[in-house]
């Protein structure tokens, strides 16, 4: 089982340095060379920051949990050396997709693009060039990892083989799980409800052209809490950064100009251009989402029982149900399963669930389809939603039985680790490895300095 879990920390390890640019803002240290592994260098701020991360009970756990955050971060630095060398090429679609789809996370987890700002003290553009380099250091490791890893597979005997080895008392308990699909209808806006959005901000347009202030007005009427406040100001950003209907006016705009409006998911839109550099620009808006009315709700609730009616009367199944008619691209081809986010399993822990599925699953039998469930996104977008229950997992031991897939992943693991770990022992073999005070005598990095 050691070897089970040391395989595991060394895991963790590799993932957790991808997160070191989003460490606790705190004091500034000064730089020094801690390791040099080929032609990468290991940085004292690198350790720093990472560290302020974890918690040690006294003075001697310390030392040791930092060695080995040294030893993890060397291999790290191992594997991207190689990555380098084998010349693996990481392009920047692929940078920014993952810089991008981490922002998102970390932006919904602080609750707003304004706090993450005001938390580092930086704008989301400086942010997002911090994370560049990082990123594609990160996605280079990973490539290099899925190199070594290309030919391993795990067969069910492995399966069985490894789950054999766990010791009975240390068996996982998984908490009870449940298997969710849903069919989702947007609200969208009527026509009145959309017609009223663009007068509104005909008017306000109307009113800067005549000379009142876009800062003042876009304080005082827009429907974007980050910007209004800034006078609308969304600073310096990519045009990557903005909706494809939004940049393509926003680019064409000559300075101090001002846009006609704007369709985009948010809302109507009116832009001012302040400056342009390249492929960025500093902008304002001024946004008006049109108010959803009692109507336009009630079309899409409509829509909604109908099709449950159809369902309860057979007159298709679920998943046939959720191609046709659910407006969520990212379930509907898979019968509108959920999964997930952070494992992608479809088997839900109900301490996973967001509270609105919570609450509907808890009074469901496995088998039946939810009412209709109103649901709003952080966007601010609304919608309602059919949950159908498809099974529920009481909590229980690890088994094979119901486990299979989870214990195939934990096995994967573990054998992935011990290939890594076996690579790693024979590529310091051949690559300059030189660490240097504090940590040279660290017992686990004894042996990494080369012979000279």
């Amino acid at each position: 089982m050691n070897k089970i879990i040391r395989s595991l920390h060394l895991a963790i390890f590799f993932c957790f340095i991808a997160f070191n640019l989003f460490s606790q803002p705190g004091k500034v240290v000064v730089d020094k060379i801690v390791a040099i592994v080929g032609d990468q260098i290991v940085l004292k701020s690198d350790i720093e920051k990472q560290s302020l991360e974890l918690t040690f009970p006294d003075t001697l756990s310390r030392r040791t949990g930092i060695c080995e955050l040294v030893k993890s971060t060397i291999y790290q630095k191992l594997i991207l050396n190689q990555g380098y060398l084998d010349s693996i090429k990481v392009s920047t679609e692929q940078v920014n997709n993952e810089i991008n789809r981490r922002m998102d996370y970390f932006i919904s987890q602080i609750g707003s693009k304004e706090k993450l700002e005001e938390y580092y003290g930086k704008t989301i553009t400086q942010i997002k060039d911090e994370m560049q380099e990082p990123i594609k250091d990160m996605i280079l490791v990973q490539e290099m990892k899925d190199k070594i890893l290309s030919r391993i597979k795990i067969s069910p005997t492995e399966v069985y083989d490894f789950f054999a080895k766990i010791p009975a008392d240390s068996l996982p308990y998984y908490n009870t799980e449940v298997e969710l699909a849903q069919i989702l209808i947007y609200v969208k806006p009527t026509d009145i409800d959309d017609k009223k959005a663009k007068d509104k901000l005909l008017l306000i347009r109307k009113r800067i052209i005549e000379g009142e202030k876009f800062e003042s007005l876009a304080i005082l009427y827009s429907d974007d809490p980050g910007s209004a406040s800034k006078g609308g100001d969304l600073g310096l950003v990519n045009k990557s950064d903005l909706v494809p209907e939004f940049s393509a006016v926003a680019f064409k705009l000559r300075k101090d100009s001002i846009s006609d409006i704007v369709k985009t998911q948010y809302g109507y839109h009116i832009i001012k251009m302040i400056d342009r550099k390249g492929d960025k620009c500093q902008v304002k808006h001024i946004l008006i989402k049109p108010v959803l009315s009692l109507e336009a709700k009630n079309i899409a609730l409509i829509e909604l029982n109908n099709i449950r009616i159809k369902l309860l009367s057979d007159s298709f199944t679920f998943p046939e149900a959720a191609l046709e008619f659910s407006q969520d691209e990212n379930t509907k081809n898979n019968g509108g399963t959920l999964v997930e986010n952070n494992s992608g399993s479809i088997r839900i822990p109900v301490d996973k669930l967001d509270p609105s599925l919570f609450f509907v699953m808890d009074t469901m039998k496995v088998g039946s389809i939810s009412p209709a469930v109103k649901v709003t996104f952080p966007d601010g977008r609304q919608a309602y939603r059919l949950v159908y229950l498809k099974s529920k997992i009481p909590p229980h031991k690890a088994n094979l039985t119901d486990d299979f897939p989870k214990i195939k992943e934990l096995a994967e693991n573990s054998k992935q680790s011990e290939i890594i770990q076996k690579w790693i022992d024979e590529k310091i073999k051949n690559t300059y490895i030189t660490v240097n005070e504090p940590y040279k005598n660290c017992d686990v990095l004894k042996n990494l300095n080369s012979k000279k």
